[in-house]
């Protein structure tokens, strides 16, 4: 596919937006092995790194050939990489996004049904990936047609559409639900709804891969995939680092205020809270930092 505009983009779009998740999702598993906070979580936030990571190799290779030439072993093995890790890298963020759900919801019904989404979203990914695989494998014609790209039905990427909303829309309404039930201050509030609401942005990326995927063009195909996988990862990482630096300038904005008051003049104040069905569902949910 040669050095064509098309071609550049993609490889700049792809290195730029893969190396800043790569990044994030680092210092976030990084953090929590750090502080021995380490759970199911960050074991897909793990696997979803290592499938991004593999895409983005992969992409260089599947565009390291003129786009008409006869297709060869590197860049066909690429291409099922890409296809393999895209579903597996996406679905694994929402799996850590969900557990995070799981792991914050008082033991209640919402907890029966985050664990329920959980087992639900572990099922499309499985479903869509069996489905991908033996269809291309099966039509393997495609591997000897330029441009390469494995042509599925349009209702495969329909079902994608459709999946990709309403996973986005759990990962909106749960977290709403669990937050209405226990307390929390409203700008904390604010900040984990307007947090958690960025997974609407992946289900409007995956509008846009579905346009292109019915009409089959490689590019722009492989480019959406890379955009709504790292978008994905991004907003399942945003919470931990959102919480984390939230705390970081509160603690700074206390030891300000400390130095600004003399020793003999300093007051404490002792907030006692009583015993409650909430206590269980607030220290899960200070534990995600």
């Amino acid at each position: 596919m040669g050095d064509h505009p098309s071609v550049v983009g993609l490889r700049v779009s792809v290195t730029i937006i893969h190396s800043c998740t790569i990044v994030l999702t680092s210092w976030r598993l990084w953090y929590k092995i750090f502080h021995q906070c380490w759970w199911w979580e960050d074991m897909w936030a793990a696997i979803a790194l290592a499938a991004i990571t593999t895409s983005g190799v992969s992409v260089w290779i599947f565009s390291s050939t003129p786009m008409d030439s006869q297709p060869w072993d590197g860049p066909i093995i690429a291409y099922w990489l890409l296809m393999i890790n895209f579903t597996i890298g996406l679905w694994s963020s929402r799996l850590s996004m969900i557990c995070s759900i799981v792991r914050l919801s008082p033991p209640t019904r919402i907890r029966t049904v985050a664990c329920c989404a959980a087992a639900a979203f572990g099922a499309i990914a499985i479903a869509l990936l069996i489905h991908k695989c033996w269809f291309c494998a099966r039509y393997h014609d495609w591997e000897t047609i330029a441009p390469l790209s494995c042509s599925l039905a349009p209702s495969v990427g329909i079902t994608q559409v459709i999946s990709d909303f309403l996973s986005d829309m759990t990962l909106v309404v749960l977290p709403a639900r669990i937050l209405h039930q226990i307390k929390v201050p409203r700008n904390h509030r604010i900040l984990i709804l307007s947090v958690l609401s960025c997974s609407l942005i992946t289900t409007l990326l995956s509008i846009v891969h579905a346009v292109f995927f019915i009409q089959a063009d490689p590019i722009l195909k492989i480019l959406t995939a890379q955009l709504e996988m790292a978008v994905s990862l991004i907003v399942c990482n945003l919470l931990p680092v959102v919480i984390c630096l939230y705390k970081g300038l509160r603690s700074k904005d206390l030891d300000l205020s400390l130095r600004r008051h003399p020793t003999d003049s300093m007051f404490l104040t002792t907030i006692v809270d009583l015993p409650s069905s909430d206590d269980y569902a607030i220290e899960e949910f200070k534990s995600i930092t």
